[in-house]
């Protein structure tokens, strides 16, 4: 089993040659490799592949490595489930 999304409302598959680096990379790295990985693995999960290996593999294949030129701001988190926890009033307590 593979997390692919992690549903956080501003998707940039596209970016990454369709691997999210939030879903897939055990640090939620955005802009690159943190450097600790070996060998294709995660250094935080060696059981793991490192997501940003996965990543520059798919863009080379895609050849479209110029992505990884750009920098990504932090996401906002605030579209991730909408505009936060919705107010339910029953009818009845409403004044």
């Amino acid at each position: 089993w593979v997390e692919n999304c992690v549903g956080c409302g501003d998707c940039m598959l596209y970016y990454f040659g369709g691997v999210c680096p939030l879903a897939r990379c055990s640090k939620h790295l955005l802009n690159g490799p943190c450097g600790g990985s070996q060998d294709g693995r995660c250094e935080v999960n060696p059981d793991v592949p490192c997501a940003w290996q996965l990543i520059i593999e798919r863009l080379e294949k895609f050849d479209a490595l110029e992505r990884l030129e750009e920098i990504y701001p932090p996401k906002d988190w605030s579209k991730r489930y909408g505009l936060g926890p919705r107010k339910i009033v029953r009818e009845d307590q409403q004044k």
